[in-house]
């Protein structure tokens, strides 16, 4: 699972990977995507202007969210089915004036909008000039690089940097405008905090054009982070589409803050899309990734879900899958494991058990708690942390355990504080087997 910064981070590629290509009349299309050794199914269809995406969630998120790509009134609508509400995006128009508020009531008005500042995507697209035949249509080879770059005052605070490889079919009768993009994204709660809105801005250089990807391969790094992302095409076909497909469900809520869409991570959902185990194997707790073959020269860690002795409550699978996203740097490469045979049957070389024996809250930080109480003042953000994880590098074919310790104090709430003293876990154990 991961953590609420990390989730901020997956749903922004998400978005982003919706916004990426274009499509065409009347027609259905099955793809998976692999990421961080998860396999997510998604189903689009595409009538006229209007493109409708169902699937692809993560981490037993996002999944149930089917967005709306209305092309002929510029804007996506996100719809969720399980709380009858949806959200709109308009598209961005080129003015710096923010889109009007609906006039129509919304829920979800607990949190009050804060206008952030400004992220800009850079993009420069190559056409290699490569082409080949897939199903029937010729595709071009593009690659791309794309940068995103937030101002000091943007909601999102992390910059990313995304590079693609991938394969692009241009769809007939489809009018949507490649410039067309939404105007501006929303984070979930506990990223930035409220419901923070950040202008966006995309900038595109190079002559290559870019269209629907059948076959693509993407790596992201942002915030000490980096993993790949691979789409997949299993089916593409015509299919007579029913117009409601693409319009807003009768009688479902509109509500101003697309983070109420989304509830919190389906743990069930989250065993089921990691990967079936055998018959009689727990699944329970112990969420197998699917995971691709080594590559030579490549150094694979099993990590273990970590252990908690301190009492706090947090989600050890959300740490977990923190954790292999900052192991995964260069030549190294973790996925998430059960037991010693999994890692064994994944090709791992090392196993990594982790136990946090102290996430406790600092005297000086509980007084201020009980202050802001008293005077109802959020004192949140002061609060301190002393978080300490033992941890243990087990190697496979045998030689030396590496047995250490990381502790730190960490102002913010307890997440960040096990965070912290996770990543800098990963740095001991990348600096001992070498990067």
């Amino acid at each position: 699972m991961c953590s609420f910064r990390q989730k901020s981070f997956f749903v922004l590629i998400l978005c982003l990977i919706a916004a990426g290509g274009v499509s065409a009349q009347n027609y259905k299309i099955r793809q998976t995507v692999t990421m961080n050794g998860q396999q997510s199914e998604s189903t689009v269809y595409v009538k006229g202007s209007r493109k409708r995406t169902e699937g692809g969630g993560f981490m037993g998120m996002g999944g149930d969210v089917a967005t709306v790509e209305q092309c002929d009134l510029r804007r996506d609508v996100k719809i969720s089915d399980k709380k009858k509400m949806y959200a709109i995006e308009p598209y961005d128009d080129g003015s710096e004036t923010p889109p009007a508020a609906p006039s129509k009531p919304t829920v979800g008005a607990k949190t009050p909008t804060v206008k952030g500042g400004t992220v800009t995507y850079i993009s420069n697209v190559t056409d290699t000039g490569e082409r080949k035949q897939m199903f029937g249509m010729t595709a071009r080879h593009i690659r791309t690089s794309m940068t995103m770059e937030a101002s000091p005052d943007a909601c999102m605070k992390s910059d990313m940097k995304v590079e693609t490889d991938g394969w692009y079919i241009d769809l007939p009768e489809f009018s949507c405008p490649m410039t067309s993009r939404p105007q501006t994204t929303q984070m979930p709660r506990g990223a930035t905090g409220g419901g923070c809105r950040d202008r966006i801005v995309f900038k595109t250089t190079g002559g290559g054009k870019l269209g629907f990807a059948l076959q693509e391969t993407r790596t992201f790094a942002s915030g000490g982070m980096s993993f790949t992302q691979t789409t997949e095409t299993l089916e593409f076909s015509k299919a007579t589409l029913d117009p409601a497909l693409f319009e807003i469900p009768a009688g479902y809520a509109l509500t101003g803050d697309a983070n109420d869409l989304y509830g919190r991570p389906d743990y069930a959902a989250m065993a089921k899309t990691a990967g079936q185990t055998e018959p009689g194997k727990p699944t329970i707790g112990t969420p197998i990734m699917t995971t691709n073959a080594k590559k030579p020269g490549v150094i694979r860690i099993g990590v273990y879900a970590p252990t908690n002795r301190s009492g706090e409550n947090v989600s050890t699978t959300n740490l977990q899958t923190f954790l292999i996203g900052r192991l995964t740097a260069g030549k190294i490469e973790a996925v998430a494991v059960g037991t010693e045979a999994d890692a064994r049957a994944a090709q791992c070389d090392y196993v990594l058990s982790s136990d946090f024996s102290k996430l406790k809250q600092s005297t000086a930080s509980k007084i201020g708690g009980i202050f802001g109480k008293v005077t109802n003042t959020d004192t949140s953000a002061t609060r301190n942390y002393d978080a300490q994880v033992d941890f243990k590098l087990v190697p496979l074919a045998g030689g030396k355990t590496i047995s250490d310790k990381a502790a730190n104090k960490t102002e913010g709430d307890v997440d960040r504080a096990a965070e912290a003293v996770l990543a800098l876990e990963a740095q001991q154990i990348l600096g001992a087997i070498g990067r």
